[in-house]
């Protein structure tokens, strides 16, 4: 029977952080950790979680970062490619520089490429935009991924929740599909995965009873905040609560434009 419940509300860079911490502590991604190999594409959420990874301070999460949307000017757009860090790829535990492309020829069966998404929808399917017109970091690993057996980890925030089927829209959304567009003309990839968001990496860091979804936004500059609920026993809910409140210090994502 649940002794306590608590609302927790995470603006999205609590979010990422609170997602990080709690893949870092995935059993299987633990595992390997230890023996094996990991493939951290780049991406907002993944940012963080390759810091958390490193266990490092001072990384610039920012250049870690491929395509973005911004507030201003052309908001669907990317990192200049030479303002990008190089992604990383752990094999026994060391991170190493390499491209998807060489990643993905080493990688073997249970090896896990963790790949970030702009879209969930209500079936668990992430979407990815895509404007490189070859597919981009998700057209190098897709064919290997599912050829091989590797295992795909999506780290995305509840921000990102879709209406509609990200399979179907994906059918109708290629690059040279669209008329016009607030920034670049971009595809849209459907991504079947290990889907973790909030609730997975607070049910994976605590023993609660359930973490539910109850509401979305906020305004001056809460826009894109998630609101939870927390329940299960009072001991563990506070400490929930508590890990939940010391995200606040988390500063806030200031993102690599193109001066």
């Amino acid at each position: 029977m649940t002794d306590a419940k608590a609302l927790i509300t995470l603006l999205p860079r609590e979010s990422k952080k609170l997602i990080a911490v709690g893949v870092t502590a995935i059993d299987w991604v633990r595992d390997k950790m230890k023996k094996g190999r990991i493939f951290v594409a780049r991406g907002t959420t993944n940012a963080f979680v390759l810091e958390e990874m490193m266990a490092i301070a001072d990384f610039d999460k920012s250049r870690y970062v491929a395509g973005q949307i911004l507030p201003e000017g052309e908001r669907l757009t990317s990192v200049p490619s030479d303002k990008r860090l190089p992604e990383i790829l752990f094999t026994d535990g060391k991170p190493g520089e390499v491209t998807v492309h060489n990643a993905v020829e080493v990688m073997e069966k249970d090896d896990i490429i963790i790949k970030g998404a702009n879209a969930l929808d209500p079936d668990g399917i992430a979407g990815v935009l895509i404007g490189h017109p070859q597919g981009g970091t998700c057209g190098a690993f897709w064919g290997p991924l599912k050829a091989r057996g590797l295992k795909l980890l999506i780290p995305i925030g509840l921000e990102k929740l879709v209406t509609h089927s990200v399979l179907y829209t994906s059918m109708d959304a290629g690059i040279e599909q669209i008329d016009f567009a607030d920034g670049y003309q971009s595809g849209f990839f459907p991504l079947f995965g290990e889907v973790f968001t909030e609730i997975e990496a607070l049910e994976t860091l605590f023993d609660l009873d359930e973490v539910i979804h109850v509401a979305s936004g906020g305004v001056g500059g809460a826009e894109g905040a998630v609101t939870l609920m927390l329940l299960g026993e009072k001991d563990i809910v506070k400490q929930a609560f508590d890990f939940c409140q010391k995200l606040k210090t988390v500063k806030p994502f200031i993102p690599t434009i193109n001066e």
